[in-house]
């Protein structure tokens, strides 16, 4: 992992520790932590900061904006890991949630991560314009619902074992992964003020690294190592699960995912040295081993 990743995970990880903190006690604030604050390379906010650097936006513009993604993605880990759901016993390298706390614990605490989000957004001490509060609010309603991760989950369970086409996947993958990175890639450009244009295209690049890095997650599931990876490898195709190397083999799948990672970096040039960072952490996210 990157200095600039880890380091990012740092700050993020004392800013949650601190946030929580200050919550009202509570019986679920230990499976909260747990589920969120342990392990995890917290790529997506990576992608915020680095967002946030192509709009010379200060890192306390946009760490709750960091903060409130990560409870999302940790609360949609949680449930996918559910027996219900993937049935996956290990996250992050170690025994994921509804393991180590139970099933009803695990669900409660990812539905308290879920709403802490909003919570997050909308604090009182986090100095954005309200209007932009409300904006942002919506949009990463609209990313963790429906039409994003949990409607996204929902194919992923409905594609299994099943013939579907090549786009129906990259339709589902776009929604179950693709959404939230576009929120991270939308949010710092709303935050500075950019125009309905650059939104819009920055969108499009944070939708595109998320299907990239849901690509690599796939490709990783064969080619990985259970200890690097930190949760169970070669078991999308026991499970009959819909991916593009389902369709394309791995070599080609892997091809697929160059040729989008080319096109990203031809949207990002435009922006030229304040994209660097974002340009790295791209080439991270397809070229890690974990």
């Amino acid at each position: 992992m990157s200095k600039d990743i880890k380091k990012n995970a740092r700050a993020i990880d004392i800013f949650l520790k601190k946030y929580l903190r200050n919550q009202k006690h509570s019986g679920l604030l230990v499976p909260m932590k747990y589920g969120t604050l342990t392990g995890g390379k917290k790529i997506r906010s990576t992608i915020i900061l680095d967002a946030a650097k192509i709009f010379k936006l200060k890192r306390s513009k946009v760490i709750n904006i960091c903060a409130a993604v990560e409870c999302i993605h940790s609360y949609s880990l949680i449930h996918d890991d559910l027996p219900c759901m993937d049935n996956d016993s290990l996250r992050r390298g170690k025994a994921a949630t509804h393991i180590k706390f139970g099933e009803s614990t695990a669900i409660l605490a990812g539905n308290s991560l879920l709403t802490l989000a909003f919570e997050i957004i909308t604090d009182s001490k986090y100095k954005i314009k309200p209007n932009t509060k409300i904006f942002l609010s919506k949009k990463l309603a609209e990313c963790a619902g429906h039409s994003g991760i949990a409607g996204g989950q929902f194919l992923d369970l409905n594609y299994e074992k099943k013939k579907v086409g090549i786009s129906k996947v990259v339709n589902m993958q776009k929604k179950k992964t693709g959404k939230l990175f576009q929120f991270c890639c939308l949010a710092p450009a709303i935050i500075a003020g950019a125009k309905k244009q650059t939104i819009r295209e920055m969108s499009i690049i944070g939708e595109e690294l998320g299907l990239l890095f849901q690509i690599a997650d796939d490709l990783l599931d064969i080619k990985g190592d259970k200890k690097n990876v930190g949760k169970p490898v070669k078991k999308d195709k026991k499970k009959g699960k819909s991916t593009l190397i389902k369709f394309l083999g791995y070599k080609k799948t892997l091809e697929f995912a160059l040729r989008r990672k080319k096109m990203i970096i031809g949207k990002l040039k435009k922006y030229g040295i304040r994209s660097n960072k974002l340009v790295r952490t791209l080439n991270f996210i397809l070229d890690r081993s974990y």
